[in-house]
């Protein structure tokens, strides 16, 4: 009887362990710990994650959810690929340009996360595979211009890719700190008229505070500066505006959704 309480009892001590190893954060930034189990969906059905925490079970759709980690090297974040929101395996991670692996959904599981798919840190994705030709993976990074050549030249290649974003990394870090350290005159900036109008509805219902206040100026700023609005920002600001259908159809009318 001994021998058999000190078995459950450390049965449950490594059960505990495991699941708190895993965890998703949402796009709220709530962090929910558990036995994690990821399912894809198909090319009209958007992936899931299910989290299982005692005998609680609770399931997210992919576009609620900001990253996954099922482990070490063992990480998944949330991308909109060709219109479906989805899971990808973080593969490479930089600062200003990562490389995801992702499935196809019309191959459902089968794919296993085999495909590539490089994103920068605009927002911009790019599809690759080993037919993708030397030129066109350098125009990439046309950002930097000295990666971009060297990539063209056979300096660095595809399979180089942590190097190269290690230099890109770099390069960008240069090119900002000169724009930073370049006299400016401030704007400041303008809202669209759409924009106006939803924040005038959000303050006639009291709901134009905190941190809602903090997340449409940043999607104003992203949208005046022409770059993408993430994924868990969109979702951040929709579950804000839960129960508030007209405004939340609103607001993905100015992100063009």
């Amino acid at each position: 009887m001994r021998a058999l309480l000190f078995f459950l009892f450390f049965s449950s001590i490594s059960v505990f362990s495991y699941g708190q190893d895993q965890w998703l954060v949402t796009a709220k930034m709530d962090t929910i710990y558990g036995k994690i189990y990821l399912e894809t969906g198909d090319q009209y059905k958007a992936d899931e994650a299910k989290v299982k925490d005692g005998k609680k079970k609770i399931s997210y759709k992919s576009y609620q959810i900001r990253s996954v980690h099922l482990g070490k090297n063992d990480d998944y974040e949330t991308l909109k690929i060709d219109g479906r929101y989805q899971f990808v395996q973080v593969d490479i991670k930089g600062k200003y340009f990562s490389r995801y692996l992702y499935n196809d959904p019309d191959l459902g599981s089968s794919s296993n996360f085999a495909l590539k798919i490089l994103v920068n840190w605009k927002g911009e994705q790019y599809k690759t595979s080993n037919l993708t030709s030397k030129k066109r993976f350098a125009a990439y990074f046309e950002d930097c211009e000295s990666v971009s050549q060297k990539i063209e030249s056979g300096e660095l290649k595809k399979k180089d890719f942590e190097k190269i974003i290690a230099e890109y990394d770099v390069c960008i870090d240069q090119i900002q700190s000169q724009i930073t350290a370049m006299p400016i005159t401030t704007q400041p900036v303008v809202l669209s008229s759409e924009m106006e109008n939803l924040i005038s509805e959000l303050k006639s219902k009291d709901l134009y505070k905190g941190e809602m206040v903090t997340m449409l100026e940043d999607v104003n700023q992203r949208m005046s500066n022409n770059e993408n609005i993430p994924n868990y920002l969109q979702q951040a600001v929709l579950a804000q505006l839960e129960g508030n259908e007209d405004l939340k159809a609103q607001f993905l009318a100015i992100l063009g959704n």
